[in-house]
């Protein structure tokens, strides 16, 4: 992990993103790692119902005859739905960036747009698709108040929400990982695909926290737990995967970069602790 603050960041962001096209939502080193994926496909053997999948995409809280395996793609597929609903709604009225804007604006949005595609590509190894799915009322508008409030007030909350999503990545990587063991080739690639995440996620964290006060950084953390239950809440199948208990302790800690990052094959970024 390394930091130097923004401008630091910028340059990791240039080094690990290549050139970004805003207009046609591309990021050069993204494509080739998209392109390596595609010249080494991977398949999972391990059946999953797929009308079981389907059903169960748009219903708040799946049923209680769903496996393991499939809370996991069903999570992997509704986790970044708010996400996604977010850097659309920026895109839309215009908040996602432009020439009179830091450059580092563009690469975090782009950055955003490219997690549905990572995540599509862990549906992908068992068949599935990857279908944009409208997120729950309260996610609908806990993203409206931070893509609307004033850029200088909204950064603790969206880096509370950053931190709170470090969280919700790294432990669905956990558990598939554990869920797939006996298939390595799968566990690999879902442990590679959710590294990219929260690889990006950190940096994200870290850039709220560099362009926030001392009191705003103070602010980011005592909410980040309560933005953390939010987000299991809302997305029930986190909270059938995980345990509660043990969960809910992780998030009253404080926010540990160093836990996060260990044994990632990635280099990370941190402009600014939380």
């Amino acid at each position: 992990m390394s930091g130097s603050g923004i401008e630091g960041y910028r340059a990791f962001l240039a080094r690990r993103d290549g050139d970004a096209d805003l207009l046609h939502r591309r990021l050069a080193s993204r494509e080739e790692f998209f392109s390596g994926l595609e010249a080494d496909p991977v398949r999972s053997t391990h059946p999953i119902d797929r009308q079981v999948f389907m059903r169960n995409l748009r219903r708040r809280r799946p049923e209680p005859s769903v496996d393991r395996k499939t809370l996991f793609l069903l999570a992997t597929a509704k986790l970044n739905q708010a996400e996604r609903f977010g850097v659309d709604l920026g895109d839309t009225y215009g908040r996602i960036g432009g020439e009179d804007q830091p450059p580092e604006r563009v690469y975090l949005a782009l950055e955003e747009h490219y997690h549905t595609r990572l995540l599509a590509y862990v549906l992908n190894m068992f068949g599935l698709p990857f279908q944009v799915v409208v997120p729950p009322i309260v996610m609908r508008q806990f993203v409206k108040m931070e893509v609307f409030l004033p850029e200088r007030f909204g950064f603790p909350f969206v880096g509370a929400a950053e931190m709170a999503g470090c969280i919700m990545f790294d432990e669905l990587r956990r558990v598939g990982v554990e869920l797939f063991a006996d298939e390595p080739d799968v566990a690999a690639r879902i442990e590679r695909l959710y590294t990219e995440i929260l690889t990006d996620e950190i940096g994200h964290v870290g850039y709220c926290a560099a362009r926030c006060t001392r009191a705003e950084r103070a602010l980011m953390r005592w909410l980040y737990p309560y933005f953390g239950r939010l987000f299991a809440r809302q997305t029930a199948e986190i909270s059938l995967l995980t345990d509660r208990e043990k969960l809910h302790a992780r998030l009253d800690q404080p926010f540990d970069v160093e836990a996060l990052t260990a044994g990632l094959s990635n280099e990370t970024f941190l402009a600014a602790h939380p």
